[in-house]
């Protein structure tokens, strides 16, 4: 984020009447959850990206689209099946993950996979929810 956006971020925090120091707290512990949020599913594309490239370890740097990048075309045209080993991929994430393993879980951890990855906010729109989260609090102080 460059400073003239935290530049403008502060002015508009401050024309609201928003205390800036809350707001820098607020927006660390945003950026806390939102990490919190996605490190069990990083964990599993990162876990059944590197069981699927094995042999590769140079593609394992590539674990947040790997599945879609390489796999997704031959999937459209088929089915998960289509993915070499995805039957012992599916089989380890299971026994690691245990909301894989059910009747379905095979086919919802594809779908994961082979999904868009769930990027992190961009840190501008991280500090506007802080600054409108300190705000409805400020106005629900006066009321």
């Amino acid at each position: 984020m460059s400073a003239e956006i935290l530049q403008t971020l502060r002015a508009e925090a401050k024309a609201a009447g928003v205390p800036w120091s809350e707001v820098f707290i607020l927006v660390a512990e945003l950026k806390e959850r939102e990490i919190a949020q996605r490190e069990r599913p990083n964990a599993i594309r990162r876990d059944a990206w590197e069981m699927a490239t094995f042999n590769s370890p140079g593609c394992w740097p590539f674990w947040r689209h790997g599945f879609a990048s390489r796999f997704g075309r031959r999937v459209e045209r088929s089915d998960f099946t289509a993915i070499p080993g995805y039957d012992e991929i599916s089989q380890q994430i299971a026994s690691e993950y245990p909301e894989y393993s059910d009747d379905d879980g095979t086919e919802r951890l594809f779908e994961f996979l082979l999904s868009d990855y769930d990027k992190l906010p961009a840190a501008e729109d991280i500090y506007r929810r802080a600054i409108d989260r300190v705000h409805r609090n400020i106005q629900r102080k006066e009321f």
